[in-house]
Order: C-alpha cells, then structure tokens, then sequence
C-alpha cells in the first residue's frame, strides 16, 4: 500500500495563529511537531509507512516548508501542485504521481491537518481496508469515524449491509453522503446509529479510481492522461504546469464519491479513533483536553469564574492573559494579531478571513 498525506490546506479556520505562509497542518500543535509530522510518525512508527511508501502532497507556496518538516522523504515523493485547487484535482494528481500506468497500486488518501487520538485502531483499519481492497479491487473506501456527539460541521455517511469483515473489523456498503447536515438532521443522524463522520481518510485501486474519472467527470480525466502521458519525461514539469490549472475546481466527494456511492461501488470502514478535524477554535478541546471547567489555555493566563473558554496565546512579548468571569470565549493572541469571538462563532472564523483580504492595511496579516 501506498501512501498519500494531502497537506494543499489553507487552514483560515484556526486563524490568527495559521497563516497562509504557514498554515494548521504546518504548525507546531502536538509538543513541538506538526500535523504533517504526526500524520507521517503515525504510520512509519507502526510500520505500515515509510519513505519509500509515503508521499506528501502539498501547495506550491509550502513546498519548502514541507521538505523541511520532512527530510526523511526523497525529492520525488513530494508532489506540489502548481496551482491550488480542490480535492478532486489533488487526488487525481497524486494518484498518476503515485501509480503511473499501474492499474493495480492501493493507494490510501489521508488529510494531514487531523487529530487522530486512537492511531492503533488508526492503523489497524489501514491494514484491514488493504485486505478488503485485495479482495474487492472495484471498490473505493471510506474510513470513517463513529460518531461521539451530534455535529454539523462534519460530512455523513449512511452504512448500508455489511460487505466483509477484515482483520477483526467489518466493511459496510455505503448507501448516502450527506455534506454538514443541519441540527435536527444531525441529530437523527446520530439517534438512529447509522451515520458516520466523514473524516476525508480514503482508500482504492489506482485503476479503479481513475475508472469513476473516465466515467463521472471525463473531462478531468481527459487532462490527468495528458499529465501521466508527460510523466518521467523532461516535458513533465511544464504540462503540469499548464494542464493542472485547467482541471475542474471541485471535491472529490462531489465528482466520484457520491456518484460512485449511487452506483454501488463504494463502501465505508467505521473505525472508533477519537478523530477530529480540529476545524475551529471551538474543536480544539477534541484534540486537548480542556480542564476541569471545559477550559483550554496555552500560554501565559491566569484566570478566574472561567468557563468553557479556550484560550491560545503565541505572543512572545505578552505578558499575562487575565479572564476573570467570562464564559463560552475564544482568544487567540499572536504578535500582531487579537481574535476574540464566541466559540459557538468560531467556526465563522474563515468568513471573516475572506472579508479581511478586502483590506488592503490588514492583508499581511492574512
């Protein structure tokens, strides 16, 4: 099994401190290592990837600081997208990347900017969805998470009839994505235990993949054959250059997964991880937990009537963070910037990113 750590993210959600020079997946979260770090040591400490299995997908403006983050990964096993776009076109570029003509390559798609807490079952559900795939070379796989709280910020997934069952653990049909559903249906969602999160951990055949492609977005595959045709040739770098670019703006889940789903082809490894996308503010606690009052402090603060309050201070020259009798905040200080919001708000957070590049005086803050 090949794998894929996509690390092409923004990460606005967690601004002030991610930044677009570094954003989440970069920064130093977990005692000193990034995401990316993490993603990578999880897997190569379990002795399931290495350097001669991993790749690292990443933007063209964080190269450099990926090849730093990670030295242990040979030239060839970066693969930068000269242009950002969206899952869709990023998987389609790592998988000819990765697999070339080679129909018959497994390859797992992993996010990296993600707290996994559970990384054995982690594991053990990689090693499980390469036996299903072996067995079932015309699926794609979902590994997903179960479900620990009615959440609307998450994509769901619907399991159907069980399909196989894997190194202890069972493969289900999946029946309905269902993208960020609104509160009432997220909680039926969860009440009926059907549902699972979606946590953008993927799994298929090379061939396979590109096979929904030709089929569900022919025009994307169109252009991806034109890149693989250029592959280890001198004219590589200046098709992929020109042709990337001009590959549809859209998810993966959107153009192969759904429609794949409808067609039968897909099926869904429910795996208990403890996993959160940490995709705000407020979501922080998943990955850190808060103290005894639901509060989460980093940095110099002493406080006081404090509750559910998350509070990150990355500000060298600050000196104290005093709170005293607030509730239910986000406060996030950097050297030269101050959010504070609610933190049922704080999933706004990238809204409010968007609108600041309206601000000529405030861009270089972004």
């Amino acid at each position: 099994m090949k794998i894929v750590i996509r690390a092409g993210g923004t990460g606005t959600r967690l601004w002030p401190w991610s930044r677009s020079d570094r954003p989440k997946q970069f920064l130093p979260m977990f005692e000193g290592r990034s995401c990316v770090q993490v993603a990578y040591r999880r897997l190569a400490d379990a002795g399931l990837g290495g350097p001669d299995d991993t790749y690292l997908s990443v933007g063209q403006a964080h190269e450099g600081l990926a090849r730093e983050q990670l030295p242990e990964l040979s030239e060839d096993h970066f693969i930068v997208e000269p242009a950002r776009m969206d899952t869709a076109a990023a998987i389609g570029l790592e998988t000819i990347v990765v697999a070339g003509e080679d129909p018959e390559v497994i390859i797992t798609s992993q996010g990296s900017d993600h707290y996994v807490g559970r990384p054995e079952a982690f594991v053990k559900a990689l090693r499980a969805a390469e036996e299903f795939l072996s067995a079932e070379p015309r699926r794609l796989l979902c590994i997903a998470c179960e479900p620990t709280r009615v959440e609307t910020n998450y994509g769901h997934i619907r399991k159907g009839e069980p399909l196989a069952e894997c190194g202890g653990m069972t493969v289900f049909q999946a029946e309905e994505f269902t993208e960020k559903p609104d509160l009432p249906t997220a909680r039926r969602y969860t009440e009926c235990g059907q549902y699972l999160w979606n946590a953008n951990f993927f799994a298929w055949r090379s061939g396979t993949l590109m096979e929904q492609f030709k089929e569900f977005e022919p025009q994307m595959h169109a252009t991806l054959m034109e890149i693989l045709e250029a592959r280890g040739t001198s004219s590589f770098p200046q098709v992929l250059k020109e042709k990337y670019p001009t590959l549809k703006e859209i998810a993966i889940d959107y153009a192969v997964l759904e429609p794949a789903g409808e067609k039968h082809r897909l099926a869904v490894l429910p795996v208990a991880m403890q996993w959160s996308d940490i995709g705000s503010w407020a979501t922080l606690t998943d990955a850190f937990p808060p103290d005894e009052d639901g509060n989460l402090f980093v940095g110099p603060i002493v406080s006081r009537d404090t509750k559910n309050t998350t509070v990150y201070c990355v500000n060298s020259s600050r000196k104290i963070v005093a709170m005293l009798g607030v509730e239910g905040l986000a406060v996030v200080d950097t050297e030269d910037a101050l959010l504070l919001c609610p933190k049922e708000l704080s999933g706004r957070v990238k809204e409010f990113v968007e609108e600041l590049k309206n601000h000529p005086e405030y861009r270089d803050l972004l």
